[in-house]
């Protein structure tokens, strides 16, 4: 499956239906946008470690009555694939067939593990990157 990030497309307006992120890329779920005061806006919003923090904006987005741009100021946005990319180790199996290790995040520990196992008959470590549709092309 395709993973997908938000991509900034606008400042927040009422009539986007979603998904939303604040200026500096959080994602943002709004909870309701019609309460009754200056911040009117209620959204939960997720930082990089998955921590959720209910914050509130003014009508048009804003963090701040400021009027300034702010890193936390609400803004509309898009759903865009990002291509994977993992390092795995191939090795040989005993009775001959090839086979290979789970996935790891950096070639640096995929590195690691063929060190930590050097018993495994370990022939290459590969580079695997998703090829998304239109790449290539």
């Amino acid at each position: 499956m395709t993973q997908t990030k938000l991509e900034i497309i606008g400042p927040y307006t009422p009539e986007h239906e979603g998904p939303f992120c604040t200026r500096d890329g959080r994602a943002a779920r709004v909870l309701c946008s019609d309460m009754q005061n200056d911040y009117s806006i209620v959204a939960i919003v997720t930082d990089e470690d998955g921590k959720e923090t209910v914050s509130t904006f003014l009508s048009g987005g804003r963090f701040s009555a400021t009027g300034h741009d702010r890193d936390r100021d609400l803004m509309n946005a898009r759903e865009v694939p990002v291509a994977r990319e993992f390092w795995v180790n191939e090795f040989k199996r005993g009775d001959g067939h090839i086979g290979v290790s789970h996935a790891h995040d950096t070639e640096f520990q995929a590195i690691n593990e063929r060190h930590e196992r050097a018993n495994w008959n370990w022939t290459r470590t590969i580079h695997v990157r998703e090829v998304l549709p239109g790449e290539g092309e």
